[in-house]
């Protein structure tokens, strides 16, 4: 834990590759986020399901525009191509375990894809 490389994203995020393509994994990808209270990620879709699994904190997760309350402990699993947004809204920094295939593509919801310096 010590030595995942932290890299800041908007929103009070900081993310870090665990287990990528560039961290030695070829059929998964596992990727740590955490946020500030108050603070959360844009709106967005992935080509394959993914996993949220709630470390600390609480959080709203938004898909497909309904809102779930998660706490430690708690996972979630969004759909391919759902439009989907985690908040913090809890008063603590909320950390969770994203987990997906590896290959997994990021999309913003124009359609356009991102490329995310942490899932690589």
């Amino acid at each position: 834990y010590a030595d995942l490389n932290r890299i800041p994203t908007p929103g009070g995020n900081e993310s870090a590759a665990v287990a990528t393509p560039s961290h030695g994994a070829s059929t998964i990808s596992i990727v740590r986020q955490r946020v500030q209270p108050g603070g959360g990620n844009p709106a967005h879709t992935h080509d394959q399901e993914e996993a949220l699994v709630l470390l600390s904190g609480n959080v709203t997760l938004t898909v497909g525009g309904e809102g779930v309350e998660l706490a430690a402990g708690d996972t979630a699993i969004v759909p391919a191509s759902t439009p989907h947004q985690v908040s913090n809204t809890g008063s603590a920094p909320a950390e969770w375990l994203l987990v997906a295939l590896g290959g997994v593509r990021f999309f913003h919801t124009s359609g356009e894809e991102a490329f995310p310096e942490w899932a690589k």
